[in-house]
């Protein structure tokens, strides 16, 4: 895959969500035992079913594909389970599994419609939750992308959390906590997701993929800490793409200020393609000084280029590789403060020539 082919940001956050449903889905059941990590959400939810002192509105806050949506479904297979237990809803009932189907008469799922959250989605929203539960023992409403409500929703929405319906459960997810309104979060209950484990994370991808240990740890430590991220990825086309990028920083080391300068103006003309190649390159580089420094092939993220990276690592001196990770995360924030592009690739090319 060609860098110009690399996906965008948002088409894997789209790839992560639609993932971490079929993953959802997939499994044999949406109670707690089958998320992985988030030891500390669970217990407070556990704790409070146990105790039944629900709230009557969360807030899962944390990054994308983390688990937020997961545990959502399951707190609201555990509300409405006919027979629940420890872990949560039972996983075999009718009201489990139509939760696991996303069929459950109770269980409401809202999302952007577009780019946002219309004033007209909210008040369905409220319609519904206004009416008893149909079979279950809560209507429960899951707003996903939460911050995408725009002021208009945001406003009729925080109506709902002041005069909350008894019998209803809202769970608000968003990666984005601080965008919504401080009134709408200090009405909710925050209960925040972190990042799983490099590890932990490489063995689910290892157990619902049929990966094997070095590929399964190659992706978890792209998706930093996200399983609909890991999911979504594809291992080889991420290799391919890597080992293209390391060719393009290898020829850096030999061209000439003619040689970069036109190279710098191909790149200036393609900004997304600049911009992964020194993604990629820090990466890469990162790997290198750890490898030359620990030798641990379990800090790597690219560990099944272990070899090559040893070849970087004894033929570069510590301090230029050290320089030009600097250089290269240099050149990555100015481009982030949309600074003129070919200015930024040709300074960085002419400097990594040099040596």
């Amino acid at each position: 895959m060609s860098l110009c082919e690399t996906k965008t940001f948002y088409e894997i956050k789209c790839e992560s969500v639609h993932s971490i449903i079929e993953f959802c889905i997939g499994v044999s059941t949406v109670s707690f035992t089958a998320i992985v990590g988030h030891d500390r959400p669970l217990t407070i939810l556990k704790r409070a079913l146990a105790n039944h002192t629900l709230a009557h509105a969360y807030l899962f806050s944390g990054e994308e594909g983390i688990g937020k949506k997961m545990t959502a479904l399951a707190l609201a297979a555990a509300v409405n389970c006919h027979e629940p237990g420890r872990g949560g809803g039972c996983g075999t009932c009718p009201a489990c599994r139509k939760t696991a189907s996303g069929n459950h008469p109770d269980l409401h799922l809202l999302e952007a419609d577009g780019d946002e959250i219309k004033i007209d989605q909210i008040r369905e929203a409220q319609a519904v939750l206004s009416l008893k539960p149909f079979e279950g023992a809560k209507k429960i409403l899951i707003v996903e992308g939460a911050e995408r409500m725009n002021a208009a929703s945001s406003n009729a929405f925080l109506k709902t959390l002041e005069e909350p319906p008894g019998d209803a459960l809202i769970v608000l997810i968003s990666s984005m906590p601080r965008s919504l309104l401080q009134t709408i979060r200090s009405r909710c209950q925050e209960i925040r997701f972190h990042p799983l484990p490099r590890r932990a994370l490489a063995q689910v991808l290892a157990r619902t993929r049929g990966l094997s240990e070095g590929d399964a740890s190659f992706l978890a430590a792209l998706a930093q800490g996200s399983l609909g991220r890991g999911l979504a990825m594809d291992g080889e086309r991420e290799k391919a793409e890597r080992n293209e990028v390391l060719a393009f920083w290898s020829r850096v080391e030999s061209m000439g200020p003619g040689d970069a300068l036109a190279e710098a103006d191909a790149l200036s003309k393609d900004r997304e393609r600049l911009e992964r190649l020194l993604e990629i390159g820090v990466e890469w580089l990162r790997d290198a000084v750890i490898y030359h420094i620990t030798g641990d092939e379990d800090l790597l993220v690219h560990g099944y280029s272990r070899d090559m990276l040893g070849q970087w690592a004894e033929r570069l001196p510590l301090p230029r590789m050290l320089a030009n990770m600097e250089r290269m995360g240099m050149s990555r924030n100015l481009l982030g403060r949309r600074a003129n592009a070919q200015l930024v690739a040709e300074n960085l090319l002419l400097e990594l020539g040099k040596g």
